[in-house]
């Protein structure tokens, strides 16, 4: 997103990271990921950023997954505002995990939102909105990640606008929201007795939720180990790789999978 913004003519001082917990896997951000003249700020406490953008003076905060609800006195801050951009058709799937439930519940396509930001989470006005499509053929974060932020950076020009005319955005629609929290023990275990596609659909949408805090998913015991399945076919490979399961209803064949015993 510091490209984005930089390849539009935009100054970007400084870039807010937050401190990931020691059991988090994954990349931290640091010093060398950032273009020269561009500080980072990695403060103990999301009440620290009202502080750190009242020092920086921007004109916009602009955010991109981070993981954090900000207090008011942050989003309020910035001369024009906060801006936030949510992989979900707003009001919908509020919250921390959009797209591992669009996949839960066999959504075929996603939305991409920024708003502004003001007290409650993902609940403030629109400035632009998307939808791409969710191939079945994406099966991590990552590449959803890569194409939500692709359809983010095209909008910019005009969230930008926006808010540089004063433009206030527009009110979410009135139907009431739904909520994306993390998925929780109940689907973190694989059931054999399930169907073969409940079971296809649960390996997927645990794999493109990303790291859980707390919770592991989705664990399978094959041959009495339990492994954490990473990819699934309901059909036979061309090649013949694979692991074949007879479920409940029909069969499912394991590709990839970590072993946790």
């Amino acid at each position: 997103m510091v490209e984005s913004l930089r390849a539009l003519g935009h100054q970007v001082p400084v870039v807010i990271g937050y401190r990931r917990p020691a059991d988090w896997p994954g990349h931290v951000l640091g010093e060398h990921d950032l273009p020269p003249g561009v500080d980072l700020a990695v403060p103990s406490r999301t009440e620290s950023v009202a502080s750190l953008l009242r020092a920086y003076a921007p004109d916009v905060a602009v955010s991109y997954g981070y993981p954090r609800k900000l207090p008011a006195a942050a989003v309020s801050a910035p001369r024009l505002g906060a801006v936030n951009c949510h992989p979900s058709a707003l009001p919908s799937y509020r919250g921390p995990n959009p797209v591992g439930w669009a996949v839960r519940n066999g959504e075929r396509t996603i939305g991409v939102t920024w708003h502004r930001m003001d007290a409650g989470l993902d609940t403030g006005y629109v400035l632009a909105r998307t939808t791409l499509a969710l191939d079945d053929d994406v099966w991590s974060f990552t590449g959803v990640n890569t194409r939500v932020l692709q359809a983010a950076s095209r909008m910019l020009p005009q969230v930008l606008r926006r808010l540089v005319h004063g433009d206030a955005g527009d009110p979410q629609p009135a139907q009431e929201g739904t909520w994306a929290g993390f998925f929780r023990e109940d689907y973190a275990t694989v059931d054999w007795s399930a169907k073969a596609s409940y079971i296809h659909t649960q390996v997927r949408a645990w794999n493109i939720a990303g790291h859980h805090p707390r919770v592991q998913g989705p664990v399978a015991v094959i041959d009495g180990t339990r492994w954490r399945l990473r990819r699934t076919a309901l059909e036979q490979p061309s090649q013949g790789t694979g692991r074949r399961i007879t479920c409940g209803t029909g069969q499912l064949w394991v590709l990839a999978a970590d072993p946790l015993d």
